[in-house]
């Protein structure tokens, strides 16, 4: 139950309790053991011990799937739907995203010609593709007529250190499929529900160095049994099992290995974390010291995407949305081999559990073992892995976790063995919904009966689009259709998403 006094924590503003209102309590069953309920509450908050304060609002979303629902839970990749992808969105996501200065994030700011190429599915790359040929189709950048033409190339690798743009007029933009969640919804009609899930490279100086790619995921995920992204990253997630348990964890490199041939598969760590030199990790955030053992062969990973192979160097930067991993031994000298790069190949070290189905990483946790995660303990490392407030991208976390209130999207599981997926509205103070903050939103995940809890990507990212929604469901009119909440963007937008929390009939 959300009363005054349980609103006041939640938000983390001294509620009035004679001016507390639950407006709107819509409660709809999307099909046997699913349901959507949308709460919308108004009330006053006191200022300087006054009830005189400004009126406001907060507008919760929660899915309830069952552990025995006719439906089941998992991410879905935009990169399995192309069909559903616009390029002009994800050029505009662009331009919004690098332009007008060096700011973050803004909608102005003239646009300049870049080659935006096309990875494709750069996911699943063969193990050794050999690169070069394919970066011969960058000599169309040299066709081009005029500053204001813009290409896009369908590749299946990049390695940037093959293309000279120190003379050309063109930056490249690797970018990965992307779509919002409400497209997903209205072509599948076995898709009930979706959402925005995990965290994702979309600032410039993440994706800068031209490896790394807008919207590619950060920490591990897994879909169906594949691994669609590496835990390069350590983050909080969560991992469900064919046998259907479930792993709580933080996820990180030590999770993977490298395969080459018959050889026996080499377990990776960071390095300056262990003694052993063999599979050792080296990220774009780790010590400056950092050097590579006698004799090491380096691997570039850009996610799965192995873009380059050869002797190590110390002075080599890692892709920020990836990894340099050194090998030694028989494994350095078969990595080198003309048909040894063939060979090589990124998997999953196996787990107690059993094989996993899929996995999605966010961060940080908010409830583990059911007990909430209080504010002082939010960012220490057992909750978040490598991401915390401060420190390089993509390690950090864009806003203030204690007191910044925020759109905000959280996923958890219930004692029962079902799933909660919640979506809070912000940045429309006094007009719709003032946010939440992570320890508030601890809070609601822990009234929600949640017994553990992981927080995923938000601002303007987080978003409910529901089957069978319609127009008189929708809190705008500016929302696209089957959107439950109203999206933080201007005009209630959604933003294209790289990857995504689907609720999907088991019929």
């Amino acid at each position: 139950m959300i009363d005054q006094h349980v609103m006041s924590h939640i938000v983390g503003l001294p509620v009035v309790r004679s001016e507390f209102k639950l407006e709107e309590d819509l409660n709809r069953p999307l099909c046997d053991g699913v349901t959507w309920r949308r709460r919308r509450f108004r009330f006053r908050v006191e200022s300087d011990g006054s009830e005189d304060g400004a009126l406001e609002g907060l507008c919760i979303n929660e899915l309830t799937i069952d552990s025995n629902a006719a439906a089941e839970l998992s991410p879905a990749l935009a990169a399995d739907f192309p069909h559903l992808v616009d390029m002009d969105e994800i050029e505009n996501a662009y331009w919004q995203t690098t332009w007008a200065g060096d700011a973050l994030r803004s909608s102005s700011g003239e646009k300049q010609s870049r080659l935006f190429v096309n990875m494709g599915s750069p996911f699943y790359s063969e193990p050794g593709l050999d690169h070069r040929p394919v970066i011969q189709s960058l000599r169309t950048v040299q066709e081009l007529d005029s500053p204001d033409d813009k290409a896009i190339l369908g590749l299946g690798a990049l390695d940037p250190r093959l293309i000279d743009m120190e003379d050309g007029e063109f930056d490249t933009v690797r970018w990965l499929p992307a779509f919002p969640p409400s497209r997903i919804v209205q072509s599948y009609a076995d898709v009930l529900a979706a959402t925005n899930a995990g965290y994702f490279l979309n600032f410039p100086e993440e994706y800068n160095d031209t490896v790394s790619a807008l919207h590619q995921p950060l920490g591990g995920h897994i879909i169906e049994g594949r691994l669609v992204m590496p835990p390069w990253v350590s983050r909080p997630g969560l991992m469900v099992f064919e046998n259907k348990q479930m792993d709580a964890s933080v996820f990180g490199p030590e999770m993977l290995e490298v395969r080459i041939g018959n050889l026996p598969p080499v377990p990776l760590h960071v390095g300056h974390f262990a003694d052993d030199p063999n599979g050792m990790v080296w990220r774009y955030f780790d010590a400056d010291e950092f050097a590579p053992p006698p004799d090491a062969v380096e691997l570039i990973f850009s996610g799965t995407m192995l873009v380059d192979v050869g002797h190590a160097r110390s002075n080599v930067t890692p892709p920020k949305g990836g990894a340099v991993v050194w090998l030694t031994g028989d494994h350095a000298k078969a990595a080198l081999h003309p048909d040894g790069i063939r060979q090589i190949s990124l998997g999953l070290r196996s787990h107690p559990m059993g094989k996993p189905k899929w996995m999605v990483t966010g961060g940080p946790f908010l409830v583990r073992d059911g007990i909430r995660i209080t504010k002082d303990f939010l960012f220490i490392k057992e909750n978040t892995g490598d991401f915390q407030p401060s420190g390089p991208a993509p390690t950090r976390f864009p806003f203030d976790p204690l007191t910044t209130r925020a759109p905000r999207t959280a996923i958890g599981t219930t004692s029962s063995g079902g799933w909660k997926v919640v979506v809070v509205d912000g940045r429309r103070s006094g007009e719709h919904s003032i946010g939440i903050t992570l320890d508030g939103l601890s809070r609601l995940m822990e009234v929600v009966g949640c017994e553990t809890a992981v927080n995923l990507d938000g601002g303007g990212s987080s978003v409910l689009a529901i089957e069978g929604a319609t127009h008189s469901d929708a809190l705008s009119e500016h929302c696209a259709y089957g959107v439950v909440n109203i999206p933080s963007d201007e005009n209630a937008k959604e933003r294209v998403v790289p990857i995504m929390m689907t609720v999907k009939s088991k019929a």
